[in-house]
Parts: structure tokens; sequence; C-alpha cells
């Protein structure tokens, strides 16, 4: 992989603005909906439908919390675009770790080790591929399969 083409990031930007603008849209729906049912007049409904209306609110507003995260998530990478973001675009900031050197913390020169065999080149680039599919992908598959794991277990 490689870096992202301005003609590339353009593209990005562009599919990302239109995402945005979808989910705003229908996360206000969303809150509009989940405020409607949360007005609603309780002492004519029956016990069981009341249950029923507090389930469907609840998962209204799980829902919104998701999308409100991918929201976060596009609005991160539109800065990553313009270069304001903690990384550039299309990067991988775990693979990008991975494939710098490592530095002793005193700041000291490390000490001359033995050669050992060059390990396989890491390419920090997220592939196009999945960025096409999900343009807002902060980390490749293999490190975001990590994060995800890494939130199971929490």
């Amino acid at each position: 992989m490689s870096k992202p083409t301005k003609a590339e990031l353009a593209k990005y930007r562009s599919l990302l603005l239109h995402q945005l603008a979808s989910l705003k849209g229908d996360v206000g729906s969303m809150r509009d909906e989940a405020l409607r049912a949360s007005d609603q007049d309780a002492s004519v409904d029956h016990l069981a439908d009341q249950g029923t209306d507090n389930y469907d609110q609840g998962f209204m507003l799980g829902l919104i919390e998701n999308e409100e995260e991918t929201i976060q998530h596009i609005e991160e990478a539109l800065e990553r675009i313009a270069g304001r973001g903690e990384w550039d675009f299309g990067i991988c900031p775990m693979c990008q770790e991975e494939a710098e050197p490592k530095k002793p913390k005193d700041g000291k020169k490390a000490p001359a080790a033995k050669k050992a065999k060059p390990a396989a080149k890491i390419d920090p680039w997220i592939p196009k591929v999945r960025l096409e599919y999900l343009p807002w992908a902060r980390y490749c598959v293999r490190h975001q399969e990590a994060e995800e794991k890494g939130r199971e277990s929490a």
C-alpha cells in the first residue's frame, strides 16, 4: 500500500461527508422518535405495552449511541484528511508504531546487538479496499480485531 493521492483523499472526503450527512439525519429522526415515545401518556397503555415501549426506547437509544460513535469516527477521519488529526489519514497508527525502531527510554544509544534476521517490513498504510468500504477506518483489519477483542473483554 501507499499513501493516498490527493484525488483519492478528495474521493474519501466526499464519501465521508455524504455518510456524515446521512447519519446526522438518521440520528436526528431516531432522537425525535425516542423523545416522542417518552412523551406519550402512560396512563392509557396496558402494562405490557409500557414494557414494550420502554424496551423500544432503550433499543433506540442504543442505536443512537452507536451512530454517534460512527459520526465521531467520521469527523476524526475528516480531520486527518485535512491534516489536523493525530495521525495521517489512511495510516494505521499501531502498524506505524510497530514499523518504527524502538528507542531506549533513557535517551542513550542502544548497545550493538548481534545481527538478527531482518523482520518483514511492516506497511503502516490501510489497504485502499478497506478505505473504499469503510473510509473512517482508524486501523488495519488486524489491529481493529485486536481493538474489538480488547473491548469485549473489558
